[in-house]
């Protein structure tokens, strides 16, 4: 399990596996939402295989079997059908609804997958009238240059603990 804080209270029989260094972001209400030309589909629990497989290939670690559940994803698929680029929603909380998973297959970076992938997301909270923010890892350079030229803006730096069950 992640624990989120700059601390975190010992608890007898947990131990702290590592600790993510994270920015916090925020979508303004007034930055305008741009179509694309991207073929996006929409995800449901019966692509979780290729989610889980894609999600180990481009960032290990935070994407399991029923993440999927947790909210609304979209994807992109190569001309072959192989599930190249995602992204949908995990955390939820009153008025504001979080961007996760985002992610692209290596041999597929740099053709505005992400970005693409991103609008329909913050489309749909809108609608629903919530904010969109995610969590972005402080050593993940390129992807916080993306999320600041889509509009985003930092709100602060959290740190994300990964906690398991003592031996």
């Amino acid at each position: 399990m992640w624990i989120i804080g700059k601390e975190y209270s010992e608890v007898a029989g947990l131990i702290r596996e590592e600790t993510l260094e994270c920015l916090q972001m925020v979508l303004p209400a007034g930055v305008r939402v741009p179509d694309s030309d991207i073929e996006i589909v929409k995800l449901t629990d019966t692509n979780a295989g290729e989610m889980v497989a894609l999600t180990r290939l481009a960032f290990p670690g935070f994407f399991r079997q029923r993440t999927c559940e947790m909210g609304l994803y979209y994807g992109v698929r190569s001309s072959s059908g192989e599930l190249i680029a995602m992204g949908g929603e995990r955390l939820k909380l009153e008025g504001f609804t979080e961007i996760s998973a985002v992610c692209t297959n290596p041999a597929f970076r740099g053709q505005g997958l992400a970005a693409a992938i991103i609008w329909p997301v913050v489309r749909e909270h809108r609608k629903e009238g919530v904010v969109s923010w995610l969590h972005v890892a402080s050593a993940n350079r390129r992807a916080q240059e993306l999320y600041l030229r889509m509009g985003f803006e930092e709100i602060r730096r959290v740190a994300l603990h990964r906690m398991s069950r003592a031996a």
